[in-house]
């Protein structure tokens, strides 16, 4: 998003300075085309002192705020509450720029539980940033409920434009596609093959696959949690290659994101984007993606402490969205609703919010990346 997002704003014209950091030995300043890019030098703290409770991104901040002093920028967009401290203390120390904070998670007040000096400096942000923007409605309402602030619902944009080249009428192949990190529970990588025996059940053509990062042990767990008959039908790819997406998203009869605590779940995105329909939790910010069910479906999660837990309710979901997908309506319904989160509908969007009208906030006694948008 970084990256894309400083290369949409200079193309809009924009004189766009990302503001980043880097493992060598010096800060460099280097040319990414029309953006300029400086790659601050990543400093580590005592060896004490490491950890969640002071690392590189606290000293990020600090170093971010000089470089914010020093040149006369007209907006700050911040990824990152570490590096919008370090926005607070430039603009405490005389630097006047509009300050914008993305939330690209959840914010939830017991996050910081165990770090509570970072929990000061996320709600010292929250309170004198010029605009706060979270990525879905469940973590709009999650601001204002645990930090009584109203946020602006933006979404992350997806790069939809490789998936949308498909042709119409790319066949479809009989297969379930996981896209995602099995190695991560929340991903929901074992709930989906917990699933997929009542799924092979009804539609015995299906096979199960993978695409993402999956380790040996991952993988045996997997394997095990299908019955043996259908251990066969249980397909690994691995991480591969992003320009092989678009063709495994399209030819796929369905593709399955069961996590929870999704900020948004941009894989649905792209898999709308390639006309094919998808099946998600309804928690976090898979609901914004899966609007109706034309789309795709949704299933309750059941718990959602580490992981979902209901495996009866996905098996449905999939079957719901599987007969979708023999729709020849399906495709375009997807595609258009894939457009709602482009670059090409998002971008006046975050051009608007760094340029807004209003002046700076007055700013009172303070205490990675951000954009600096001249």
């Amino acid at each position: 998003m970084l990256h894309d997002l400083s290369q949409r704003l200079a193309a809009r014209g924009h004189d766009v300075t990302v503001l980043t950091s880097s493992p060598a030995s010096e800060t460099r300043i280097e040319a990414d085309g029309p953006v300029r890019r400086v790659l601050l030098r990543r400093r580590t703290g005592p060896a004490a002192l490491t950890g969640r409770w002071f690392n590189s991104q606290h000293l990020f901040g600090w170093d971010l705020a000089r470089w914010l002093r020093a040149e006369p920028f007209d907006a700050v967009h911040c990824l990152n509450y570490h590096d919008a401290v370090g926005a607070l203390v430039a603009r405490r120390a005389g630097a006047r720029f509009r300050l914008v904070f993305q939330c690209t998670g959840i914010p939830v007040r017991r996050y910081f539980r165990r770090i509570p000096a970072d929990g000061l400096m996320f709600r010292m942000v929250l309170r004198q940033a010029d605009a706060v923007a979270v990525l879905s409605r469940f973590a709009q309402d999650a601001l204002a409920r645990d930090y009584g602030v109203a946020g602006t619902l933006l979404a992350s944009p997806t790069e939809t434009a490789p998936f949308e080249a498909l042709p119409d009428d790319a066949p479809r192949e009989p297969y379930i596609l996981f896209s995602g990190d099995a190695d991560e529970p929340r991903k929901g990588a074992l709930l989906l093959a917990q699933a997929f025996p009542a799924v092979a059940e009804r539609l015995p053509a299906l096979r199960l696959v993978y695409t993402g990062r999956s380790s040996p042990a991952t993988r045996a767990a997997l394997s095990a949690a299908v019955p043996g008959n259908l251990r066969d039908r249980v397909e690994f790819l691995g991480l591969g290659r992003v320009e092989d997406l678009p063709h495994l998203y399209a030819r796929a009869t369905v593709c399955v994101n069961p996590a929870v605590w999704e900020a948004l779940g941009n894989v649905l995105i792209e898999a709308l984007a390639a006309g094919t329909p998808v099946v998600g939790a309804r928690h976090a910010g898979i609901p914004d993606i899966v609007a109706d069910e034309t789309v795709g479906a949704l299933f309750d999660p059941g718990s959602t402490r580490l992981a979902a837990t209901n495996a009866a309710g996905l098996s449905e979901a999939i079957l719901r969205a599987a007969a979708l997908a023999a729709r020849p309506e399906t495709r375009a319904r997807c595609r258009a609703r894939a457009q709602a989160f482009s670059w090409n509908a998002l971008i006046p969007r975050y051009e608007g919010l760094l340029g807004g009208d209003a002046p700076p906030r007055e700013i009172g006694p303070p205490l990675p990346a951000a954009i600096p948008l001249r």
